[in-house]
């Protein structure tokens, strides 16, 4: 079992740059790399990144960029501004192929745009198919994340879209507190991902606190590994939560060591 960790856990208190040593220092490996700012796709800026990454032996899995940028303006209606957003999500999935990533965590539009007809859901197709097809030339999948405020919050739109897609290069990651805030079970949500599900990002909840670090909320976590390994899941499992869900950098190694010990007694090895 691969349990990883995102930069963002540190963010905004350490630079993305910053968090190498301190997430290598704690013995991960596996990381999701959060650019949180648009200077932070420049290649110059990717490529001292790499330097660092390998420095640190560690292995970049996933890219997250700051996507309200841009994602949401990449199915605007206005010419200029959607051409800004592409011109931005091309720079992301450069810095991607660079950091040698394998997929970008992506939000997608966001609900309070669209009525949800269904000229619109196959428009987002037709668009999410460009998009996972620009990416697929740096080498990355689009891992389409379900989100609170965006439209992949409903499964069920998230299937009429995937109904018009095309592209093979479309995947997802599945976020815990955001199917939580949802208030969608992780099974419906498994029911649209099925073999594309490629990244998940774990974190706990309880009533009242919407993320909190594995072990400190109410998730059955051997429960949750048998579930995603009956769907045939094998990818890892990369840590996000906030900054102010942990006091100190040990509670992130103390709730790697819990998912270790949870997945012993749930999902296959």
């Amino acid at each position: 079992m691969d349990i990883g960790i995102s930069t963002a856990c540190f963010y905004p208190e350490v630079l993305t740059e910053d968090t190498l040593k301190i997430i290598a220092g704690m013995g991960f490996t596996t990381i999701e790399v959060f650019l949180e700012t648009a200077s932070e796709y420049r290649e110059d800026y990717c490529r001292r990144l790499r330097e660092d990454i390998e420095k640190y032996n560690l292995r970049v899995y996933s890219v997250h960029s700051f996507a309200v940028q841009h994602e949401p303006f990449l199915f605007d209606k206005y010419g200029p501004r959607k051409k800004d957003a592409w011109d931005t999500f091309l720079r992301v999935t450069r810095a991607a192929r660079i950091l040698g990533a394998k997929h970008i965590t992506f939000h997608g539009p966001s609900r309070k745009w669209f009525d949800n007809e269904a000229s619109e859901l196959m428009e987002i197709s037709g668009e999410m198919d460009s998009l996972a097809e620009t990416a697929a030339l740096s080498g990355v999948s689009l891992a389409w994340e379900n989100v609170y405020w965006c439209l992949s919050h409903d499964p069920a739109l998230m299937q009429q879209v995937m109904e018009g897609v095309t592209s093979d290069n479309i995947n997802f990651t599945l976020d815990l507190k955001q199917a939580n805030r949802s208030r969608v079970p992780v099974e419906r949500y498994l029911e649209i991902m099925e073999k594309r599900l490629v990244n998940v990002h774990i974190n706990d909840y309880s009533p009242g606190s919407m993320c909190l670090l594995p072990g400190q909320g109410q998730v059955d976590f051997p429960r949750l590994y048998e579930t995603l390994d009956r769907a045939g899941y094998r990818g890892p499992f990369i840590i996000e939560v906030y900054r102010n869900n942990f006091s100190g950098y040990d509670d992130l190694a103390r709730a790697r060591d819990f998912l270790l010990e949870a997945g012993a007694k749930g999902a296959s090895p």
